[in-house]
């Protein structure tokens, strides 16, 4: 092999292995928001349910939570699931670590820790959809690829959710 072909050859490893070349590219049509969306208490969700009859959608983590930051990261910056987030639902986030932060709901007076518990997480990052008056619909357990937690947001956001497993509701 002559001396030409062989640096041809690691000129082109090292441009595929470069930093450019290992980045995400992001095509044209998808905008991406520069940080995640910001996120309201789960009491300020609470009354904006309450206030607007939107579904509620909790966001449980942990602040060592990886995969949390992950899907704040990737998914929680997409500009039209935010978009369609923040139309459809009242949101707010809920730190399953925190055993000391108090809440009122449902008659009831718990900690973040206990509410989170309460509202099924087991792991986190957990979302929990309720109706506005705090009725469980369903949750999405751990982290959630875009295009399928987009799904699940208009599963529950369409009212899909009284009328067809979420199965059905995915199929083509």
């Amino acid at each position: 092999m002559s001396l030409y072909r062989i640096l041809s050859v690691v000129i082109l490893i090292a441009g595929c292995t470069s930093n450019d070349a290992t980045k995400p590219i992001v095509s044209q049509t998808e905008q991406v928001l520069s940080a995640p969306m910001s996120w309201p208490t789960f009491d300020e969700a609470v009354a904006t349910a309450s206030k607007t009859g939107k579904l509620m959608l909790i966001d449980i983590y942990a602040p060592w939570c990886g995969w949390c930051r992950k899907m704040q990261e990737e998914v929680y910056t997409d500009v039209a699931l935010v978009a369609y987030v923040q139309d459809n639902f009242a949101y707010g986030r809920l730190n399953i670590d925190d055993p000391e932060t108090l809440h009122s709901f449902q008659g009831y007076t718990l900690s973040s820790q206990e509410l989170g518990y309460s509202l099924g997480a087991e792991g986190t990052p957990t979302t929990v959809f309720l109706q506005s008056d705090g009725t469980y619909i369903a949750k999405c357990v751990g982290y959630w690829a875009k295009d399928d937690f987009r799904k699940a947001l208009h599963y529950v956001g369409t009212g899909a959710w009284e009328n067809l497993s979420f199965q059905e509701f995915s199929q083509p």
